[in-house]
C-alpha cells in the first residue's frame, strides 16, 4: 500500500523525501461529477467489508487526522484511509467522524514492542474503529522479510487485534530481476488478502516509462507470476499509483487502466488501494493536488460497485500548488 516498502524504488524514495516537505495552510475548494456508479460515501456501510475497499493512502501524519483531507478523500468514493502510522485514538475518531474505515501501519518492532510491553499493548487494543493493520520488516530490505518474520508477526497481530485485517504488502519489481524472489520471500498465508504494489510511471527500479509506453504488459507479467503461487479463492488488494512524477503526466484514465491489469488476473476483485494522496512539491505530486488523478480515482472507485455514487473531486488548497 505504500508504505515502508517503497523505500527502495527510485520513484518511491524521492516520494518519501517529497512528502517530507508537506506544509501550509489548508483549505477546501468544492467541485463536483456527474453521478456515477458506487455507493455513496455518506451513506457508506457501518461494516467493514475486506471485499470491497476503496482505499487512499495518507503518508503523511499530519493528513492522518486532518478533517479537510479525510472529508476530501471521501468525496473521491472512498470507504477506507491508510495510514502510515500505528493505531492511534485521535485518527481513529477523526477518521470515523468522516464515516471512513481506518488501517493502520505498524512496523514488526513495533509488533515485537506489544509482545513484551503490557502497557504499550493494551494502548493500541484500546483505539477504536480499527479495521485493519498492515506492517512491515523494518529491519529488511524492502520487500525481503523473511518467511519466519511474516508468520511471527502476522501471528501476533491477529492476537493483539482480534477479527481486524492483517496484511503485509507484497513488492512486485524483484520478480522481473529474480526469479527466486517469490519462492523464497512470498508467503500469501502470512497476509489476509495479497496486497501487490508497482507504481509503472516515472522513474522505477525497473526502467522509466511513461503513461503511453507498454507498462501494461509488464505489470500483467508480475501479477501473473505472483497469482501462480496464490491458493485459490486467496483476495487481493491492489495498490495503485495515485502520485505523478514531474516530466511525467498523467490522465484521468490512469487510475482505471491499472486497475484493468489486475482484473485480467482477478476478474472477481473488487478492491483497490491508491497510493497516495500525497505532496504539493516536485518531484513527485499526490493526487490530492492533480485534477486528472481526482478525478480518475472518482472513476475507479465508482465502477467498483453498483449503486449510484456522486463522485466529487475536492482539492486542497495550498500556497504553493502546482497548476
Amino acid at each position: 500500500m505504500s508504505p515502508n516498502a517503497i523505500a527502495r524504488s527510485a520513484v518511491n524514495a524521492r516520494m518519501r523525501a517529497a512528502v517530507c516537505l508537506l506544509a501550509g495552510s489548508v483549505g477546501i475548494l468544492l467541485g463536483g461529477e456527474p453521478v456515477r456508479k458506487g455507493p455513496p460515501a455518506a451513506e457508506a456501510s457501518a461494516v467493514f467489508d475486506p471485499g470491497h475497499i476503496r482505499a487512499v493512502q495518507l503518508y503523511e501524519k499530519e493528513e492522518e487526522s486532518d478533517p479537510t483531507v479525510l472529508f476530501a478523500v471521501r468525496r473521491l468514493g472512498a470507504n477506507t484511509v491508510v495510514t502510515h502510522s500505528s493505531p492511534d485514538q485521535a485518527t481513529a475518531r477523526a477518521v470515523a467522524a468522516a464515516r471512513l474505515f481506518y488501517i493502520a501501519w505498524m512496523s514488526t518492532e513495533d509488533v515485537a514492542r506489544a509482545a513484551t510491553d503490557a502497557d504499550y499493548a493494551d494502548r493500541l487494543r484500546a483505539v477504536q474503529s480499527l479495521s485493519g493493520v498492515y506492517f512491515e520488516d523494518d529491519s529488511a530490505p524492502e520487500g525481503y522479510a523473511s518467511p519466519q518474520t511474516q508468520e511471527s508477526a502476522y501471528e501476533a497481530l491477529r492476537s493483539l487485534f482480534p477479527g481486524v485485517l492483517v496484511l503485509h504488502p507484497t513488492r512486485l519489481d524483484p520478480i522481473a530481476s529474480d526469479p527466486t524472489y517469490l519462492d523464497l520471500y512470498f508467503r500469501p498465508q502470512f497476509t489476509d488478502l495479497v496486497t501487490p504494489y508497482f507504481y509503472p510511471v516515472g522513474t522505477t527500479v525497473i526502467g522509466t516509462f511513461t503513461e503511453n509506453d507498454p507498462w501494461e504488459a509488464l505489470l500483467e507479467s508480475l501479477l501473473r507470476a505472483m497469482a501462480r503461487r496464490m491458493p485459490p479463492g486467496k483476495g487481493v488488494l491492489p495498490v495503485l499509483q495515485g502520485f505523478e512524477q514531474v516530466g511525467f503526466p498523467l490522465h484521468r484514465r490512469f487510475p482505471e487502466r491499472q486497475s484493468e491489469v489486475y482484473a485480467r488476473v482477478w476478474p472477481a476483485n473488487e478492491n483497490a488501494a491508491v497510493f497516495a494522496w500525497g505532496s504539493p512539491m516536485p518531484p513527485l505530486i499526490g493526487l490530492g493536488y492533480r485534477p486528472n488523478l481526482r478525478r480518475g480515482v472518482c472513476d475507479l472507485f465508482a465502477g467498483l460497485s453498483s449503486t449510484p455514487l456522486l463522485c466529487r473531486s475536492t482539492p486542497i488548497v495550498r500556497r504553493h500548488d502546482q497548476p
